[in-house]
């Protein structure tokens, strides 16, 4: 349908044509490149949402192109497919490479209107984020594919006003703006046929809420759309060549339905349980194979078709098959735990995890994949706790009833509901440990625990660390500014977790109950350590923390009184396994008139952690840089900082929650140092911040840097 625009007149025609194509590409080129820029501040708080997609883009792309080819074969577009392009002939041109510049125009059109669509609906995807948790809304998207995908089968039509319509169709256009206004409507005469998959998209691009994903996936849609036109706009004699208008459309509509019912399946498994997403699209394909090949009844008369409805049924139950078998990734079979074991004829484990876990995530990815690990565990009764809430009630009872003393930990009882205390793992175990362990469980599951077997589980209840609160002074004067501190002694191997703990775990959470009139500030961080359990990463402190407060005391104070401050302290400790620790701790101070000497007690803490505190580093030049997937930090030392010093630096940010810790990469090149992060599509902040540390940077020069860059 090619619009009428007659208002250009023909002597200035072919220079405006010319100059028109070339502003339309270059708007077209500008937009694609600055949306990266632009949009990630508008929706990275929904990209996170679809992430999965990053790591199959191009397999991505390449089947929304085939969504726009197979649009095309819709009762709807293609039988205008030759109007179309024997109009683009009709124009009082007679070149090929002419007839091909109003082709790509019409195509451009196309472009122009989808990309817009997708661009508005990534834009305003952030909607998703907030609203994606609710069960109840993943349902209501479902229900939207399920209804669009009725359209698809004839059920009801998506059909524009005919007032509208013929406002917008008219006869021919005698300019390239014409041309390019017909392709940016084509969608609303296609509607009945290309509204419900293009909806469906609208969906999917809102959903992930990246603003260059969106412009991207109906760009590359219109393109296969408009990919026709190019090619028979060019060649012109491939119009005879095309099969004629027929019921053989209506098969491809129900194919496009067929899809879009996989979607809402896809939603629908979101809401109830992920994993029957693997068994519910497989299904689907199944049975839309063995309709459109076997039972639909489109006929054309044409041998080749019943054989290509045959051979795209047989491939749709191929794909069907093989989705399922990518959905049965080996796992162990975990039942909730409700305190109660329902067979008191077998052993049973009970297996204790929380989501902040790094050794949990180790033994779900490694050990409990395992396929003999998993038929080992099948002999016996599996049950797990989730203990993310430490502190809940619920936790705690099964922790005290169990004596839990961190995460993660395996319990195995005898048929008679009895613990086997020797059998207990706490920490990660390999798949070959676990089967020697059921082994022994399943042996011993009738033998009656010896009271004796209590005793070993008191190293497990001892607590591998402890705080103190402590000053820096040995008394305080009114008006004075001194430092109280959280002082975390561990045992030997252990850690607290840094401001930023990394990809688990959390960092020391305190509660100051401060007298009247004192004031408390932000604390002072060490420099961090990192601990690398691949794909994980983790920054904390081994050994030691000393968290550092400044607090003002009120000049109110009154001379050779005392008062008294404590704070309720919860924090996690990590070895081979995580312990949540809590404790309220107290600190008693004298209030005298003359200045306050070093409490000698402390002093030595004092200055470790002084020692470790970072530096401003003004003579160091720090620029950053992300796109939607990853950011990069370059570091540019002042010169006299010797090219040694910068081996082995580690680069630790600050926010939370915003990159994979593991995949952090330096690189030192040419005396500059560069840093590579994935990101994990959470929102950055304002500015990349963190601490440099150079474990190799001689006497004299500074080990810990405090880095603050603007993203450019």
């Amino acid at each position: 349908m090619i619009l009428n625009i007659n208002h250009i007149s023909r002597q200035t025609e072919g220079l405006w044509s010319k100059r028109f194509v070339f502003w339309l590409l270059l708007v077209l080129m500008f937009t694609a490149t600055a949306i990266p820029t632009f949009g990630e501040e508008l929706g990275e708080e929904a990209a996170g949402l679809a992430a999965s997609l990053d790591e199959s883009l191009l397999l991505t792309f390449i089947g929304i192109f085939l969504i726009g080819l197979a649009l095309n074969l819709t009762p709807c577009v293609y039988p205008m497919l030759a109007i179309t392009v024997s109009i683009f002939g009709q124009q009082g041109e007679s070149k090929s490479t002419q007839v091909f510049l109003r082709a790509l125009v019409y195509v451009l059109g196309i472009s122009t209107m989808y990309s817009i669509l997708g661009l508005i609906a990534a834009l305003t995807g952030g909607l998703f984020g907030s609203i994606l948790q609710s069960p109840v809304v993943l349902l209501l998207i479902s229900l939207l594919f399920f209804v669009l995908s009725l359209s698809m089968f004839g059920f009801y039509e998506l059909q524009m006003p005919s007032s509208l319509l013929s406002r917008l169709g008219g006869q021919r256009s005698a300019s390239l703006f014409g041309t390019w206004l017909s392709g940016l409507f084509v969608g609303i005469f296609a509607a009945p046929c290309v509204g419900p998959p293009v909806i469906g998209l609208l969906t999917l691009v809102g959903h992930r809420g990246d603003p260059m994903f969106g412009f991207l996936v109906f760009f590359v849609l219109s393109l296969g759309l408009g990919f026709p036109y190019l090619i028979l706009g060019t060649f012109t004699g491939l119009l005879q060549k095309l099969p004629r208008s027929g019921a053989w459309m209506n098969w491809v509509k129900k194919l496009m339905g067929i899809i879009l019912i996989a979607v809402g399946c896809f939603y629908l498994a979101l809401a109830i349980n992920p994993a029957m997403a693997f068994i519910l699209i497989p299904v689907t394909l199944f049975v839309g194979g063995i309709y459109l090949g076997l039972l639909e009844k489109s006929q054309t008369g044409s041998p080749y078709f019943s054989v290509f409805k045959r051979l795209a049924g047989a491939g749709l139950i191929v794909v069907a098959v093989l989705g399922y078998r990518a959905g049965q990734v080996p796992a162990i079979d975990w039942q909730p735990y409700s305190g109660q074991i329902t067979d008191k004829q077998r052993a049973s484990a009970i297996y204790f995890s929380a989501s902040w876990c790094i050794p949990c995530l180790e033994l779900d990815r490694r050990t409990f994949t395992d396929k003999a690990a998993i038929e080992k565990m099948n002999e016996i009764q599996r049950f797990k706790v989730d203990l993310s809430h430490y502190d809940s009630e619920e936790s705690q009872q099964l922790r005290e009833k169990y004596r839990i003393a961190g995460v993660p930990t395996i319990v195995f009882l005898n048929s008679s509901g009895q613990e086997i205390r020797k059998e207990r793992v706490v920490g990660y175990i390999s798949p070959d440990e676990l089967i020697a362990r059921i082994d022994r469980v399943i042996a011993s599951a009738q033998t009656e625990v010896a009271a004796a077997d209590e005793a070993i589980l008191e190293d497990a209840a001892e607590d591998p660390s402890e705080v103190f609160l402590i000053a820096d002074v040995a008394w305080i004067t009114p008006g004075s500014t001194f430092k109280l501190a959280a002082l975390f002694k561990m045992r030997e191997n252990w850690y607290i977790y840094w401001l930023n703990p990394g990809d688990s775990g959390t960092d020391p959470q305190i509660e100051w109950q401060l007298p009247e009139g004192f004031e408390a500030g932000q604390p002072a961080w060490p420099a961090p350590q990192r601990f690398d359990s691949p794909p994980f990463a983790t920054f904390g402190h081994l050994h030691e923390l000393l968290l550092a407060y400044p607090v003002r005391a009120p000049e109110t104070l009154a001379i050779d009184s005392t008062i008294k401050i404590s704070a309720n302290i919860s924090w996690l400790v990590c070895e081979d396994i995580c312990i949540s620790q809590n404790a309220t701790v107290n600190l008693e101070l004298a209030v005298k008139s003359e200045p306050p000497p070093a409490d000698a007690k402390w002093s030595e803490e004092f200055a470790r952690a002084a020692a470790a505190l970072p530096s401003t580093a003004d003579d160091w030049n720090f620029s950053a840089s992300h796109d939607g997937r990853s950011a990069k930090l370059v570091i540019q030392p002042p010169q006299q900082v010797d090219v040694k010093a910068l081996s082995g630096a580690s680069f630790f940010p600050a926010q939370q929650g915003v990159f994979r810790h593991g995949s952090i990469k330096t690189s030192l090149d040419s005396g500059q140092l560069t840093v590579s992060m994935q990101r994990t599509g959470l929102p950055l902040a304002e500015k990349m911040t963190g601490v440099l540390v150079l474990p190799n940077a001689p006497t004299g020069q500074p080990r810990h840097l405090e880095v603050t860059a603007e993203w450019q």
